[in-house]
């Protein structure tokens, strides 16, 4: 009994001196936690950002405003003489921080040769495949009235890779919103037990969180299938922009995968013995993209990586870019709409 009575008074002592050390700093718990409330249930995409929420982490800040989206206040019906751009993606466009589409907004806020006010909204949802931004636009965005939508993904219709050649539909396969066991959001409470956890995560998990690679010699063969609900996703949202009169640009994410990368970006690029696989499914995805455009007058391709060299200075890992990777994106996915616009 007196075991366990020091065992517990030591446990609420670290917990109170996790809570004390919060209280008096800059860093948001939130950061740390498995369920931190940035996510909640959604009728039609299973997920979706939570209205209003924030994290004021001391070197990661996110809010995200009152209709879901990491972007400043909007009014749902559009200002008379806006001109309305909506990016449509998953973490590559949400991103760590600033996203690329912070600093594309940035660049026209501070172009003061134009006369029209043109607004950016970051749609972009951690983990989205094309599946969920296609329902994403029938459901909500196409009622934002946006004149230009921009779809930067590829990577994450990977998630349901391996349920391809199986017997099933696909779309069943994809998991409902999961706020986490009751056990796992009692577990949440704990300020201590996160920060273990969190420190676990750092330095002894190999696999970042939402990551599903090929893991069988037979999945690391590239088959034509792999993008085949990725090519019929984008050619619907294609195809409804055309019919509604909405432009829309297809952009291939730039990513660290190419054909000869330096001993450092190997290190960084975590499953870089599928690499082969990799360059495959980025050259197929961009040859769907480029074939979709070509089929309807109002859909564009732009490919960034012909803009930018991908460097190791430039991304946080793999696929997410840092500052100055999407400085980079924003700035030349802003002289192409400017080009554009020019036409």
């Amino acid at each position: 009994m007196v075991i366990l009575i020091v065992l517990i008074s030591i446990g609420l002592g670290l917990e109170s001196l996790s809570r004390l050390y919060f209280f008096i700093s800059p860093i948001d718990i939130k950061a740390f936690k498995k369920y931190p409330g940035r996510y909640q249930e959604s009728h039609f995409t299973g997920y979706k950002l939570s209205p209003n929420w924030e994290l004021n982490h001391d070197t990661l800040k996110e809010k995200i405003n009152s209709l879901g989206f990491k972007s400043p206040e909007i009014n749902i019906n559009k200002d008379k003489g806006t001109y309305r751009i909506i990016c449509i993606g998953s973490s590559l466009v949400y991103g760590r921080g600033n996203s690329w589409t912070y600093f594309l907004s940035q660049m026209f806020d501070n172009n003061i040769s134009s006369t029209q006010n043109i607004e950016v909204i970051n749609a972009g949802v951690p983990g989205y495949t094309s599946y969920h931004t296609l329902i994403q636009f029938i459901t909500k965005l196409m009622d934002l009235e946006p004149d230009l939508i921009i779809s930067y993904q590829l990577f994450t219709d990977l998630w349901y890779y391996h349920n391809l050649r199986k017997n099933v539909i696909i779309g069943d396969n994809f998991s409902n919103y999961n706020s986490g066991s009751t056990i796992g959001r009692m577990i949440d409470k704990s300020y201590f037990i996160v920060l273990c956890n969190a420190t676990q995560r750092k330095y002894f998990s190999k696999m970042p969180d939402n990551e599903k690679l090929p893991n069988s010699l037979e999945e690391k063969i590239f088959n034509d299938d792999v993008l085949i609900y990725y090519n019929r996703n984008i050619d619907i949202m294609a195809s409804l922009c055309q019919m509604f009169e909405i432009d829309l640009v297809l952009c291939p994410p730039i990513s660290l995968f190419k054909e000869n990368n330096t001993l450092e970006e190997e290190i960084m690029i975590m499953d870089i013995e599928n690499k082969e696989f990799y360059l495959d499914y980025i050259k197929a995805g961009k040859e769907i993209l480029q074939t979709i455009s070509d089929k309807y007058d109002r859909v564009i391709y732009f490919d960034p990586s012909t803009k930018i060299n991908s460097t190791i200075n430039l991304f946080s890992d793999r696929y997410h870019a840092n500052v100055d990777g999407n400085k980079r994106i924003a700035k030349e996915i802003h002289s192409f709409i400017h080009s554009l616009k020019n036409k």
